[in-house]
């Protein structure tokens, strides 16, 4: 509520966010393993907690709102641009490099999905962001130290690829 009556700025809240987030991933971890909790949603039920939010943001996509949704930012659009495709590279890379754990490709899609939605004019129904966010919410469905299979490796691979293209004919498109 705080970042949405604009009592902190998005840079505050997108840090204390992505802290409180890494937190309750470890504490659920924690409980799931000593048998203590099922899941954090069966919890919820349980004892009829209702943050309908609270429980998108962290049982679902698993990233601040500012990452996935498109948020006003004072820098310039080349700088916006060139962030996000330093972004894709970094994620097409680190797959190519063989990396398939959850705690490494998640922070990469995170990091991407998050200097996409702030390009001007970018859709939240653009292709990219679509399959992005699919891609975040399965990865935060996992534990961190899971591991995507061949498949979904290959299939993250070519989605990082066709949104890639994607985007440069949505850059191309607004020229």
């Amino acid at each position: 509520m705080a970042y949405a009556r604009d009592a902190v700025s998005e840079k505050e809240y997108e840090s204390a966010c992505t802290r409180l987030i890494s937190q309750f991933r470890s504490t659920e971890s924690a409980l799931v393993a000593s048998k203590t909790v099922k899941d954090a949603a069966s919890f919820c039920e349980t004892y009829m907690i209702e943050c309908p939010r609270a429980q998108d943001r962290l049982l679902r996509v698993g990233v601040p709102a500012t990452v996935v949704h498109q948020m006003a930012d004072d820098r310039g659009e080349a700088v916006r641009v060139a962030e996000t495709v330093q972004h894709f590279i970094t994620t097409m890379d680190a797959m190519q490099l063989g990396q398939r754990a959850v705690d490494e490709i998640q922070p990469h899609i995170s990091q991407l999905m998050g200097s996409l939605t702030r390009v001007p004019g970018m859709r939240q129904d653009f292709e990219a962001v679509q399959k992005l966010q699919e891609w975040l919410v399965l990865l935060n469905s996992l534990r961190a130290a899971d591991e995507l299979t061949e498949e979904q490796a290959r299939q993250l691979a070519h989605d990082l690829d066709s949104s890639y293209s994607a985007f440069h004919r949505f850059l191309k498109s607004n020229e």
